[in-house]
């Protein structure tokens, strides 16, 4: 019980900062973007989600991040109508839409992901070469952790 407890507060104690030390400022520096003013942390989630994940269906997206069927479903339309994702009949089930990003919300995204990067870069300036080494290592041990655990 003691490990799972310790579990249990890493994992939010690394949410909190995870959302405060890189998230929030990316957010806040985002400006010089010049990305759809109108998008919610919500819409970005989804792009980012299927930047990294080809074509998933509204309901792998939801559980991925947490957010009910109803309100995906209007998230998804708005980036619809801006042409930032399709949705495609999925070939294994006709009752299914599978949705990816567009030509142009792969190249906003690409465009996104290269700011990111940059601002990682910045940020690793005062670590040495064996401490990003060892927090690499570290976040692949947490991914592949992470994933085996049951659904």
């Amino acid at each position: 019980m003691e490990t799972a407890i310790t579990i249990h507060n890493l994992l939010f104690t690394f949410m909190g900062l995870f959302h405060e030390k890189y998230l929030l400022r990316l957010r806040q520096e985002s400006q010089e973007l010049n990305f759809r003013p109108g998008f919610k942390k919500n819409h970005m989630k989804i792009l980012n989600t299927l930047y990294q994940n080809d074509r998933i269906t509204l309901t792998e997206i939801g559980k991925m991040l947490d957010i009910e069927k109803g309100s995906l479903t209007t998230l998804i339309d708005q980036l619809e109508k801006e042409d930032f994702v399709l949705r495609l009949n999925d070939p294994l089930d006709r009752r299914k839409s599978l949705i990816c990003l567009s030509q142009h919300g792969r190249e906003e995204m690409d465009r996104i992901t290269y700011f990111c990067v940059a601002k990682v870069d910045e940020l690793l300036l005062s670590f040495s070469s064996e401490e990003i080494q060892q927090f690499i290592t570290s976040l692949q041990n947490v991914v592949g952790f992470m994933k085996k655990l049951d659904d």
